[in-house]
């Protein structure tokens, strides 16, 4: 990865770290950022189904991860065993270190919350296993599996909210702090955006089929480039003649 793109997943990480503190302060700190928070709580809880809320909640708390966790760790291995070391380490790093994180924040009420719940470490976790995922993953990440995870991760952030585990806060906060993890480890492991595409398994061109003679097209010369019809090797029925 060149030096300019390792800056940018580095201010990339910088940013999103300022981005949590500031949304710790703001949103306790401030009547706008509590009145803020309570309202898109209150939106969740009296909007939805109960009955979907509850469902959500169970699904994306507990088993999103215990799914997602062994998928991550199959997805290293192989990328160990093909030699991609960049993308097994950055696949296991960022959720472990963003759940770690997030519990250590919590634990010591670095932003004197008075509370244990920003950032909250489901959501850290489930996030941070989906950005594994996308890291580890064999072949470079198109535009539907970004919009998969885009989904899955907006369902995690609700499914925390759903069910009056978390507030919209830790969820935003949780998100600050895996994006922060994760555009540290890209700027210091290297490769290319977003899944360190230098040593996936590139997609196999297609081939032209041959023709009735069991040819491609004809042969080229020593310069890369079509031989002439003059200079074209002679035919069985020409040499015959």
């Amino acid at each position: 990865m060149p030096h300019r793109d390792r800056l940018g997943w580095a201010g990339l990480g910088v940013v999103a770290g300022f981005g949590l503190v500031a949304v710790a302060l703001f949103s306790t700190r401030t009547d706008l950022g509590r009145s803020l928070d309570d309202a898109v709580r209150s939106w969740v809880l009296n909007t939805l189904p109960g009955s979907f809320r509850r469902a959500l909640s169970d699904l994306v708390r507990p088993l999103v991860v215990v799914a997602l966790a062994p998928v991550v760790v199959v997805l290293a291995l192989l990328a160990l065993v093909r030699r991609s070391w960049r993308r097994a380490l950055a696949g296991v790093v960022v959720p472990v270190a963003s759940t770690l994180l997030a519990l250590e924040v919590r634990v010591r009420d670095l932003f004197g919350i008075g509370d244990d719940a920003f950032p909250s470490n489901h959501a850290a976790a489930g996030l941070g296993l989906l950005v594994g995922v996308a890291l580890a993953w064999p072949r470079p990440v198109t535009r539907r599996g970004l919009v998969a995870l885009a989904a899955a991760g907006f369902c995690i952030g609700l499914g925390n909210v759903s069910w009056y585990a978390h507030l919209p806060r830790d969820v935003v906060g949780s998100f600050l702090l895996v994006v922060c993890v994760a555009g540290l480890v890209l700027a210091a492991l290297g490769g290319d955006s977003p899944n360190l595409a230098d040593d996936v398994i590139p997609v196999r061109p297609s081939v032209k089929a041959p023709d009735d003679t069991g040819a491609t097209g004809p042969r080229s010369d020593a310069t890369g480039r079509a031989a002439p019809p003059g200079l074209q090797e002679p035919t069985d029925r020409q040499t015959r003649a």
